[in-house]
């Protein structure tokens, strides 16, 4: 998994430069009107919005960070490729006060990474120089390609549930403190005889990155920018819930008994399993993620002039 990940970043590294380098020989032929591409860094936070948060959760903010490229078509509208890498999480135990997260007891957390292109429409105008209109708030919208991978902690646990029944069977003693990757479970009965309209969710999604920022000029060559970005999607398993429970017998019958003891974790905390069918999650509206952050840019030539260089 690591050197998958290890090649993905190579190969998106080397598209960028390959990108980078081709605008700049456009550039310098004068194909690209004189304007300046700038490229440069974010650093910020991502979040996530689903079954296991109430909007933005605050103790679920992780750390992130990834590469941008900017080219501004004209003083009003800039194109932007973007690389975001971060880590999304929730935690039913957030949530004492609320009688059903506490009883269902779930959690989750996955890395997140994603490219994305947008379309920036700057609102006041943007010169990239330090004269005239230096800054300006924006707007952004595009599409991206995010992919994730929702895990969790098996912690095994003695004693009896209230019906006398054990709370992890013996032989469940192997997995505790490992981490399991949630979509190989089929938590929910995915593609079982019983939920065979379920099907395994796919773990590489688009998105569609809304947002905005302000960006300011600080001198002739470097720009900084702050910004908030929501990625809506199609999907409702970035933390592996959304239907109803599958039940015990079909999800360990599926995929083993561990799959059903991560299925249903109210019995870690004294009660007994949740009924067949019963709610786990909420499949009324999709899952969302955020990034959010500071960017630095830094302008590889150009500039306001628009006329060819000879």
């Amino acid at each position: 998994m690591f050197k998958m990940k290890e090649r993905v970043a190579k190969l998106i590294c080397a598209c960028v430069f390959v990108f980078t380098s081709s605008l700049q020989a456009q550039q310098k032929k004068g194909l690209l009107g004189g304007k300046p591409l700038e490229v440069g860094v974010m650093l910020g936070a991502s979040h996530y919005i689903g079954d296991l948060t109430k909007f933005v959760d605050f103790k679920e903010t992780n750390p992130a960070g990834g590469l941008i490229c900017r080219y501004h078509i004209n003083d009003w509208v800039t194109l932007r490729g973007s690389v975001w890498f971060g880590q999304i999480s929730g935690d039913d135990k957030n949530y004492d006060n609320d009688a059903f997260r506490k009883a269902r007891n779930l959690n989750f957390k996955s890395n997140i990474f994603e490219f994305s292109g947008t379309v920036e429409w700057n609102l006041l105008g943007f010169e990239e120089t330090t004269q005239g209109r230096p800054w300006s708030p924006y707007l952004f919208a595009g599409l991206g390609v995010y992919k994730y991978n929702p895990k969790t902690t098996f912690k095994y646990i003695t004693g009896n549930r209230p019906n006398g029944n054990p709370i992890h069977d013996v032989s469940l003693r192997d997995f505790d403190g490992q981490t399991f990757e949630l979509q190989n479970l089929a938590t929910e009965g995915q593609e079982s005889t019983q939920f065979n309209d379920r099907q395994r969710y796919a773990l590489t999604q688009l998105s569609l990155p809304l947002g905005f920022g302000v960006k300011k000029q600080t001198g002739e060559k470097f720009a900084i920018g702050i910004e908030i970005g929501l990625r809506a999607t199609y999907n409702d398993y970035l933390d592996d819930i959304s239907k109803t429970y599958a039940g015990d017998a079909v999800v360990a019958g599926n995929n083993k008994p561990i799959a059903a003891a991560l299925a249903d974790r109210s019995v870690e905390i004294g009660l007994d399993s949740r009924l067949d069918r019963s709610q786990r999650g909420t499949s009324s509206f999709p899952d969302l993620y955020m990034f959010s952050g500071i960017t630095l840019t830094y302008k590889l030539g150009g500039g306001k002039q628009r006329c060819f260089q000879f």
